[in-house]
């Protein structure tokens, strides 16, 4: 009997072990897709972007700030040639040492124009930061009618271009920027903020730039609904008569999280400055903004690969927010509604009435519920795979090391090793396709019963997971585990658009 227990516990962790690897390759598969050079190269038909940088006998200039903006400015500079005059781009601390000369994609030219500088380490604005805005704005400032401007634009570059409106200090924007990340602020809410608060930010690069010829953005957003006034807030975005209030809703923003009435008098008085109130959707000098890619981009190709690999895939939503405990609850239900279905302890009708009732409470805006169900059913004898995408957000009680991906896939475990039917062979991805989950060296990690039962057997039967959730030290938790190996750790990408979450259904022929 011993013997039989041990095969059966052997298979089970050899059937883990290959559903781990199938998820980390999935992701992986995606995160590819959106690296600069594959944006560019599936940008290369378009018409508009070419003609963006082949305007003859004009002197071309190249500025950015992200994650992705290295590999970026390695494009361009390609595409440019000897046309490309100047510039300066500013990137994560490390980003040089994680690439390294070993990939050329990230490899600028040796003798090279860009001025290239490393900031904002653990995406917090520094001294370095306001150096680089202050040599970014300086560069758009000598623009003239011979000149072109290329800007650089991805997740990540709020931080870095960084120059606060006087006579705030950079401690005062940071204070206010830490306390609404800790209290689970969006980026689209700490961007409105940002914009109040800062000299470059919401338009101001592109009036700088008012005496060039022309001005391009090319963009890849990390934020959902890809709405580009709000990437990295927005600095060639212009104030078009929009009835966007951008002081507004930053008011609303600090009010709703119970800063307003502790405003330092630097950041009060910017508040009751006239000035920005209005922001648009278009841009400086005789130009447009180009989006180069989305999530959108990441999830077509995760689509793709899990289907030549045997997976019905189905999107719930690429427009995925809200508090890590609310997602990862409704994730957990999810997996039990379906692992429900798939194994005949509840009917179709039973499955669609209990689904609808899940989704019908959120809000994500391209959430179709009956065809999301009905893709489900389908695939009720197959493997499935459930896919979506967005950036939750955190709010910070404990003080302990994780991250957002991090915590969601640890909730999810012990959410689903407590309900009555454990789901088996179900497992869960969320990770960063940055490659960063807040102030770790992971992009994220594995969920599913199979993480709590490891736990649970080195503990002797303790529960203790929810401790870690509890203290937000999601990261330690996963240390604890053998050889780290619920990890999923990509080091720095060198791109960004938000998080990708994927809830994987084995069948038992697998």
């Amino acid at each position: 009997m011993f013997g039989a227990l041990q095969n059966v516990i052997i298979r089970r962790m050899s059937s883990d072990r290959a559903a781990i690897e199938k998820l980390r390759d999935l992701f992986a598969s995606g995160v590819e897709s959106v690296k600069p050079k594959s944006l560019f190269q599936h940008c290369a038909a378009r018409e508009d972007l070419q003609q963006s940088l082949t305007h003859d006998g004009k002197r071309y200039h190249v500025v950015g700030f992200g994650k992705a903006v290295l590999g970026m400015a390695v494009q361009i500079e390609k595409q440019l040639g000897p046309r490309l005059c100047s510039g300066c781009i500013s990137i994560p601390i490390g980003t040089s040492e994680r690439f390294g000369v070993g990939d050329p994609d990230f490899r600028l030219s040796p003798d090279s124009v860009l001025e290239v500088i490393e900031c904002a380490r653990n995406n917090l604005p520094d001294e370095g930061a306001v150096m680089a805005a202050t040599k970014i704005r300086s560069i758009a400032h000598a623009m003239t009618e011979n000149d072109v401007l290329c800007v650089l634009i991805s997740g990540g570059g709020s931080a870095l271009l960084c120059l606060p409106k006087k006579p705030i200090t950079l401690d005062e924007k940071l204070d206010i920027i830490r306390a609404l990340a800790s209290a689970g602020a969006t980026i689209a809410e700490l961007n409105y903020v940002r914009i109040v608060l800062s000299d470059v930010k919401g338009g101001q690069l592109a009036r700088a730039a008012s005496g060039a010829y022309r001005l391009y953005s090319y963009i890849i957003s990390d934020i959902v609904g890809d709405p580009i006034e709000l990437i990295a807030s927005g600095p060639t975005i212009v104030n078009v008569g929009c009835e966007r209030n951008v002081q507004r809703n930053a008011r609303e923003v600090l009010m709703k999280y119970n800063l307003w009435n502790r405003l330092p008098a630097s950041v009060a008085g910017v508040f009751n400055e006239p000035g920005l109130t209005e922001h648009g959707t278009g841009t400086g000098p005789g130009g447009s903004p180009f989006l180069l890619g989305s999530n959108t981009v990441a999830i077509d190709c995760i689509e793709k690969r899990a289907s030549a690999q045997g997976l019905r895939c189905v999107v719930l939503s690429k427009m995925i927010e809200g508090n890590v405990e609310l997602v990862g609850g409704m994730y957990v239900a999810l997996a039990e509604h379906i692992f429900n279905l798939k194994t005949d302890l509840i009917t179709e009708q039973e499955f669609k009435g209990r689904v609808y009732a899940l989704l019908q409470g959120l809000t994500y805006p391209d959430l179709q519920p009956e065809e999301f169900m009905a893709e489900v059913i389908r695939s009720k004898q197959e493997s499935l795979l459930i896919v979506g995408a967005g950036e939750p957000t955190v709010q910070i009680k404990g003080t302990g090391l994780g991250g957002r991906n991090q915590e969601l896939a640890l909730r999810f475990s012990y959410g689903v090793r407590t309900l009555s039917n454990v789901p088996e062979r179900v497992y869960f991805l969320s990770a960063g396709t940055d490659g960063i989950d807040g102030p770790t060296d992971a992009a994220g990690a594995i969920g599913g019963a199979c993480v709590a039962r490891e736990r649970e057997l080195q503990q002797k039967g303790v529960i203790d997971g929810m401790h870690y959730v509890e203290q937000n030290d999601s990261c330690r938790f996963y240390e604890t585990l053998a050889d780290g190996k619920y990890f999923v750790k990509t080091g720095h990408t060198g791109t960004n658009v938000m998080d990708v979450h994927l809830l994987l259904f084995e069948s038992n022929d697998n």
